[in-house]
């Protein structure tokens, strides 16, 4: 196992949520049969470490509005517990999630195949994806991509120390960070918001601003 530090971040969680709805769920459930084994494993197998991700997470991180690629504001009143800098000042929750590496595996050999897919010029995977992709106007891959590679950045120690007893799972519901767990929340922040967001200037900037 290995720990992964999630924020109170509407950007992520509405990421996160449609890898399942509607490209993970779609696979499995309108496509699975009509694929090679090897392949729908695969798909499989990632779908069922989605949800034991998703299962880990505390429940009120589910939380997504339609308007979080716009201008959506994180909760400040957290039903988990509020995090400080050494000056005071409020900021974004973060929260410890133990992720399988073997979930994470299965993750990126499914990025892998959905990859290898839409470069082909044909196949009933890059045919599943189209049909899927149609009606939408975000890249499921592409978002599939974003989100794996934040949940693959590395919990800074010095941060992570400072909230292995935050509420939910722990007792405490007021943490102030020292200057050194300072600078490395601002590191992760910086590295989450750019793992999801780089290459939109506008969507980077929006998103970042959710944390000042």
């Amino acid at each position: 196992m290995r720990i992964v530090l999630l924020p109170e971040d509407p950007v992520f969680m509405t990421r996160f949520l449609e890898m399942e709805e509607p490209l993970l769920h779609s696979l499995y459930y309108l496509h699975l049969d009509y694929l090679p084994l090897n392949q729908a494993e695969t798909i499989r197998r990632a779908y069922e470490g989605w949800g034991a991700i998703q299962a880990a997470m505390p429940k009120f991180l589910s939380w997504h509005t339609p308007t979080a690629f716009e201008l959506a504001a994180p909760r400040r009143e957290s039903e988990g517990y509020h995090l400080h800098s050494p000056e005071g000042e409020q900021l974004i929750s973060l929260y410890g999630v133990e992720v399988s590496v073997e979930n994470i595996s299965d993750l990126t050999a499914c990025l892998a195949l959905l990859e290898g897919a839409e470069n082909e010029l044909g196949g009933p995977l890059a045919g599943a994806l189209q049909e899927i992709r149609e009606p939408r106007e975000r890249d499921l891959v592409d978002n599939f991509r974003r989100v794996l590679r934040a949940l693959q950045i590395p919990a800074p120690p010095a941060l992570l120390t400072a909230l292995r007893h935050a509420a939910p799972a722990g007792p405490e519901r007021e943490i102030s960070l020292n200057d050194a767990q300072h600078a490395e929340y601002v590191a992760y922040r910086d590295n989450f918001c750019f793992a999801l967001s780089t290459g939109d200037r506008f969507m980077y900037t929006m998103h970042r601003s959710l944390y000042l």
